[in-house]
């Protein structure tokens, strides 16, 4: 194994060459980042990440691996495309580390070598020369954990099992404190308008767990990303939008323009909004509920007005609560549509179409205080016979679609706290799906979500 340092391929093309110079670009460029996207609350367990020259997209890296800032992270995997050496399988390098412009990143050579001897990647120095992919992270990535060992893995022709099967390796070993980075840019050389549409049906496919669906037309990191979405590691992941642009708000030449989008992905437990999109949120759903009273219609809202992060595709249910009980509750299982529309539509369904009650009038709004349940993407839970599937529930955090057939019950999260024991739990949820509470048989299908759960004061 050659042991000496990796040195840069791209400094001074990608970002800049000189040292002090490339040291302030980044500052500059996590401080503008900061300026305009709230950090998020809990570590993003792998962020989508740009790999354009940093004048086109390194706002948006920025963007996403500041969303790490703050978190014991020990260990980077950095997923890329590979832009300039055709293979097949993943490629890890020999070095020991990299050497960029006043600065050096250590290769953990034990994470990279064990992929090796398991059959996951293969080593080949020539798939990481020039990769742009790869280097264009770790100035930002040596800013924010400059202890941390960088796994640089570039994804040749590779099918989506096999990018799964590694990134679960590498959590295997160390999940809570590593950090995946999907390296990818988005649409390529198409008109400014095309590129728009295409990108918001690519922004689709992530915030919606379709992976499958993903192509190399959509992102040229597709397989990195795919593989994280399928892997165990990203089951059930929640995206967060941050932000999208294309080089036209570069160049200004709209005639042939490469798309540009950061996410940061959360486990389906914890909350991945902040105070500042909490609030917006809420702000919508009370005026969506007013409009809805006091004009009798919903308003129109333009999406785009609203932060990227509102803009992402999420499943929500709205809680009314009225004097402490309940007053209606309707909602979303699965992302059916940006959260900031789900939100508003669901609050006057809540209001208006909740079959217990009847429509809110004027004089109750002000009686009423709204709570807001975010949810993960619901992910199929795999078990072996009844004990098994009624262990993984988790009193007072999973929430549960029961199939079975035509039959089909939903509980959200909140349900625990009225039955707080699995068996009772799961009993009730077979109920509601109209079978008796001895049922069970093989075609039994469990999907589990969590939510993340806020609403107004008292």
């Amino acid at each position: 194994m050659d042991s000496t340092l990796r040195r840069s391929g791209v400094a001074g093309r990608f970002f800049p060459g000189d040292p002090a110079t490339l040291h302030q670009t980044v500052d500059d460029l996590l401080a503008e980042s900061g300026r305009t996207v709230d950090t998020v609350p809990t570590r993003p367990r792998a962020v989508i990440s740009p790999h354009a020259g940093y004048p086109y997209s390194g706002v948006l890296t920025a963007t996403a691996l500041r969303m790490s800032a703050g978190h014991d992270i020990a260990r980077v995997v950095i997923l890329s495309p590979a832009h300039r050496h055709a293979f097949a399988g993943i490629a890890v390098p020999s070095q020991a580390g990299y050497a960029l412009p006043g600065m050096s990143l250590a290769i953990d050579r034990t994470a990279c070598d064990g992929l090796v001897q398991a059959g996951h990647a293969v080593l080949l120095d020539a798939a990481h020369d020039l990769e742009h992919g790869i280097e264009t992270q770790l100035p930002f990535l040596h800013a924010l954990h400059p202890n941390a060992r960088i796994v640089p893995l570039v994804v040749g022709e590779a099918p989506v099992a096999q990018v799964a099967a590694a990134i679960d390796h590498l959590a295997a070993d160390d999940t809570d404190h590593t950090l995946f980075v999907l390296s990818s840019d988005l649409s390529h050389f198409l008109t400014r308008d095309a590129a728009r549409v295409r990108d918001a049906a690519t922004s689709e496919k992530i915030e919606t767990g379709d992976y499958a669906a993903l192509t190399g037309q959509d992102a040229c990191g597709a397989g990195g990303i795919a593989g994280y979405l399928a892997s165990n590691t990203g089951s059930g992941a929640r995206a967060l939008r941050l932000g999208m642009r294309t080089s036209y708000d570069t160049t200004g030449d709209a005639s042939r323009v490469v798309g540009y989008g950061a996410w940061s992905l959360h486990a389906p437990g914890d909350a991945m909004l902040a105070k500042g999109p909490r609030s917006d949120l809420l702000r919508v759903a009370r005026e969506a509920l007013s409009d809805r009273v006091n004009r009798g219609g919903a308003s129109q809202r333009a999406e785009r007005g609203y932060s990227p992060q509102l803009q992402s595709f999420a499943a929500s249910f709205v809680t009314l609560e009225k004097d402490g009980q309940l007053r209606g509750c309707i909602g979303s299982i699965a992302p059916r549509a940006p959260l900031v529309r789900d939100v508003a539509e669901n609050t006057c369904k809540a209001g208006f179409s909740d079959p217990r009650f009847g429509p809110v009038v004027t004089g109750e709004l002000a009686a009423i205080r709204i709570k807001l349940s975010v949810l993960s993407r619901p992910a199929r839970l795999r078990f072996d016979g009844e004990t098994e599937a009624r262990g993984a529930l988790v009193s007072g955090e999973t929430g549960a679609i029961l199939i079975d057939g035509r039959h089909r019950g939903v509980f959200l999260p909140q349900v625990w706290d009225s039955l707080p024991e699995p068996q009772d739990f799961l009993n009730a949820l077979k109920r509601k799906a109209g079978l008796p509470d001895s049922h069970w048989s093989e075609a039994v299908e469990l999907h589990l979500f969590r939510g993340e759960v806020f609403g107004e004061a008292a």
